[in-house]
């Protein structure tokens, strides 16, 4: 263990070249779940998604089950799709495959290219683009010693506009079970800086990350249902400042909260705090089919809406 922190430490401390924002497509987040959670998902072994949330977690889980989600945000200006899976015997697989999309941007002209802007030469539209981020995540976890570590290899193709572009990288991460109502995930971001290269020639570095997440398992005052707690989060190594939370330097922090509240037995009630927004969700069981609901209150931008289904095999 005390590897694993030197290790981070000095992942922390090394200020690469980044370019700031580079890696937002990368967290976009995964599931309705975890979106209902206040983006809590690096400890949550339940989640569909865990290519992108833990591989390590991979090796807690005993069924076969798959998730799609939809999303809308910011009235729809925005789409976000994602397909996520989990299968294997012996050893535990994960892929999640997400596309966040503009489409139908429209591109204008002035009818007189070479003349000012006034009511005789008005813009045109002459075609339309779409923009889009296509990322497909790999999971796999793997027992070194007395740990479990997790590996995501990420792939990324970026189109926007008239541009396009690849991106690649590695998350990798682990988890500790500090008693048997405490839960610790951990996982380094971009690992080896993750690159993303476009056909203009341009080179965009994503510098290493962070996550730490803690979640409790206890019974709900009142209510007495079984009920998760979690708190997590998000170190940045590139410069943020007020973008996030807190801020140091170089390196930044942003926070999220999150609760599972069982309400029945195919009945999940879910809460959270997602850096400064508020969430919530609902997650409806039968038989071996689960539909999930969640929202996002967003006073700036919209508020954002997510829905999936799964599947347990």
């Amino acid at each position: 263990m005390k590897k694993i922190i030197i290790l981070i430490v000095i992942l922390l401390a090394v200020n690469l070249s980044a370019t700031k924002y580079a890696g937002e497509i990368f967290r976009m987040g995964a599931g309705v779940r975890n979106y209902a959670l206040g983006s809590c998902g690096v400890s949550d072994e339940f989640s569909f998604a865990l290519a992108y949330w833990n591989s390590a977690l991979l090796s807690r889980v005993s069924e076969n089950k798959f998730e799609l989600m939809h999303a809308e945000e910011y009235s729809g200006l925005l789409t976000y799709d994602m397909a996520s899976a989990i299968w294997g015997t012996e050893n535990k697989f994960s892929v999640v495959i997400t596309r966040i999309g503009i489409d139908d941007i429209p591109l204008t002209k002035l009818t007189d290219p070479t003349d000012s802007l006034y009511y005789a030469n008005r813009p045109y539209k002459y075609k339309s683009v779409n923009n889009s981020d296509i990322v497909i995540y790999f999971g796999l976890s793997r027992n070194i010693g007395k740990y479990v570590i997790g590996i995501t290899p990420k792939f990324a193709y970026r189109s926007l506009a008239e541009e396009s572009g690849y991106g690649f990288g590695a998350d990798i991460s682990t988890f500790l079970e500090l008693n048997r109502n405490l839960f610790l995930g951990l996982k380094i971001r971009d690992f080896f800086s993750t690159q993303i290269l476009w056909a203009n020639g341009t080179h965009e570095i994503v510098n290493p990350g962070f996550d730490a997440e803690l979640n409790y398992q206890f019974v709900f005052p009142v209510l007495k249902r079984n009920s998760r707690f979690f708190v997590g989060t998000e170190f940045y190594t590139e410069s943020r400042d007020t973008a996030s939370q807190f801020a140091l330097g170089f390196l930044s922090m942003d926070y999220h909260l999150g609760c599972e509240i069982n309400m029945h037995k195919a009945v999940d009630l879910y809460l959270g705090y997602d850096v400064k927004n508020f969430t919530g969700g609902l997650s409806i069981n039968h038989r071996n089919w689960k539909i999930n609901y969640s929202f996002e209150q967003n006073s700036e931008l919209e508020n954002s809406h997510r829905v999936s289904i799964g599947y347990k095999i």
